[in-house]
């Protein structure tokens, strides 16, 4: 990895690659709806949708002609810690694509009618998120699990929050996030360094300055423990999260955490897709999930059920926590964990992409490289009494084994009285833990 800084301070990082005919790149801000003000919730990811109406040299139509002309994709996305802009071509329209992502990144050149008229896209897509109900679930459990801090908040916002936004809140904020010291160019594939460098500057050169950020103090999150039931009649199944917080990303036993929640219910051979899918048959998918912020993680583990198995299906779930944190992995199971992940990491090695945003990652959580040789070691060097320290971590010891909680959404069994019904289902998977 190569690391460079542009005239005005923006650091760049540059991975080319040998044998490959396509260039990813991406331009990262560092501020996410994690840091958004209250009022503001759902600035960041409205700001992604704005910045392609218009740019301070190109029409919207022009910006969807030169997306399509690239041959590649040109995107972008919002996280909790980040927003970023990418694109991904063949390696010969590097100059376009730079131009296009120094442009859509250069200043707030939308007007108070694209606001408007984007506040109804934003809208709608915040409905279809709600009509799928894993997304819905989630954003929910955030919700009650973090209920004083902005981890706990949707990323697009709320209906209110987002009618709430206006032009003059939006360019402020943009005027908070796009600062060169809070921003990253990446590059992985076909380039030649100095040249995209090069074209970096001189776009970059153009940007107009920006006042002081808002920059609110970060505090680790109070976690709330949440049991909740969600309805929704149009569904077949009941889908279920159980899950509580856990260690942030910067933690020493993250590793082992990846290795945990791998085991545990991380594909076909995992504790959990054997004994609730393949012996039990109570799901046709189960599975485990681990997302580690700054400040702190959380860690779930998700499947989808019908009405009538919902009970069994969340006993099964908690003997299975309880043996896994009692018993700690075997020698055959650590193994094929740290064998996955090094075959993923040799796969995601030919993919551009896959390149690009593991250096975004590593800049946003790290503020350093993180080459693939340094994250295999730090795997390898996981044994089984870290992975068993971690799951303590992940799903409690027994003695705060209650500060798991449950979500549902969808049918209930007949005659079940809904909050109470989840309330008792989460006091169930305490009860097994702790005992």
């Amino acid at each position: 990895m190569l690391v460079r800084n542009l005239p005005d301070g923006t650091v760049v990082w540059l991975d080319p690659m040998r044998d490959v005919r396509s260039l990813a790149l991406s331009v990262t801000m560092a501020g996410g709806s994690a840091s958004e003000e209250p009022l503001e919730r759902g600035a960041t990811h409205f700001l992604e949708h704005l910045l392609f109406k218009r740019t301070p040299r190109r029409s919207g139509a022009a910006v969807a002609r030169i997306t399509d002309r690239l041959g590649g994709d040109c995107d972008a996305y919002t996280t909790k810690e980040c927003v970023s802009f990418h694109a991904r071509v063949p390696a010969e329209r590097a100059k376009e694509a730079v131009d296009l992502l120094v442009d859509l990144t250069s200043g707030p050149a939308f007007t108070a009618a694209d606001v408007e008229v984007e506040r109804g896209v934003v809208l709608e897509e915040m409905a279809e998120a709600e009509d799928v109900p894993d997304d819905l679930l989630h954003e929910s459990f955030l919700r009650r699990l973090w209920p004083t801090h902005a981890l706990g908040a949707p990323v697009l916002g709320t209906a209110s929050t987002v009618r709430g936004l206006t032009h003059t809140r939006l360019v402020r904020r943009f005027r908070a996030i796009a600062r060169p010291e809070r921003t990253l160019v990446a590059a992985a594939g076909a380039f030649d360094p100095d040249r995209l460098v090069a074209l970096f500057s001189r776009g970059r050169a153009r940007q107009e300055a920006a006042p002081a950020p808002f920059a609110p103090a970060a505090r680790k999150p109070r976690a709330a423990r949440c049991a909740f039931h969600l309805a929704r009649p149009d569904l077949q199944q009941t889908h279920l999260l159980v899950g509580g917080p856990t260690i942030p990303f910067g933690h020493p036993l993250v590793p082992a955490a990846w290795i945990a929640t791998e085991i545990l219910g991380g594909g076909v051979s995992s504790r959990l897709w054997r004994d609730v899918r393949e012996r039990r048959g109570l799901a046709y998918a189960v599975g485990t999930g681990l997302t580690l912020h700054r400040e702190a993680g959380v860690a779930l583990v998700s499947a989808a059920t019908q009405p009538k198995n919902l009970a069994r299906l969340v006993a099964s779930m908690a003997r299975i926590l309880r043996r896994f944190r009692e018993e700690g992995v075997t020698r055959s199971e650590l193994l094929r964990a740290k064998n996955l992940f090094h075959a993923e990491a040799a796969l995601s090695l030919e993919s551009t992409a896959a390149r690009r945003e593991s250096a975004v990652s590593a800049w946003l959580y790290r503020g350093r490289p993180y080459p693939t040789e340094e994250f295999l070691a730090d795997v390898d060097r996981v044994t089984a009494e870290d992975v068993h320290a971690a799951i303590r971590h992940l799903y409690g010891d027994g003695r705060d084994a209650g500060r798991l909680g449950l979500g549902i959404a969808g049918p209930l069994p007949a005659g079940a009285r809904p909050e109470a019904f989840a309330r008792s289902l989460a006091d169930d998977v305490s009860e097994v833990l702790a005992a």
